[in-house]
């Protein structure tokens, strides 16, 4: 097996990895609940950008903590929900979406044809 072939053959793939990485790093995904009330921004990263709670949801809480930590988690459930709609929920349907409508044949053509027994 020549290594170098190998190596050289992982070019077009490794770029075609990056510039996905890069495109989804610049999303954001906005999850609400609580009728917009509570709003999370979520960066194609998975890094939170921001949280807000309007004050009327604060006002109507009325002190109840665990109602406001609720609607914070059903906002961020909605934000995952919907990167996980355009990016896929595992890593296998990551990859299906990352790579669909790629020519695999010619990402993967150099590093077939340098696997040579």
């Amino acid at each position: 097996m020549d290594l170098d072939a190998l190596m050289r053959g992982l070019g077009p793939l490794k770029d075609s990895l990056n510039k996905a990485d890069a495109e989804r790093a610049k999303q954001v995904f906005e999850g609400s609940s609580g009728g917009g009330a509570v709003k999370v921004r979520l960066k194609g990263s998975l890094a939170i950008e921001r949280v807000a709670i309007a004050p009327a949801a604060a006002t109507a809480a009325g002190g109840d903590v665990s109602m406001l930590e609720d609607l914070v988690a059903a906002a961020f459930d909605d934000a995952l929900r919907q990167y996980k709609a355009k990016y896929g929920a595992t890593v296998d349907e990551q990859m299906q979406k990352m790579m669909a409508g790629q020519d695999l044949m010619g990402l993967m053509g150099p590093l077939m044809g340098g696997l040579k027994p």
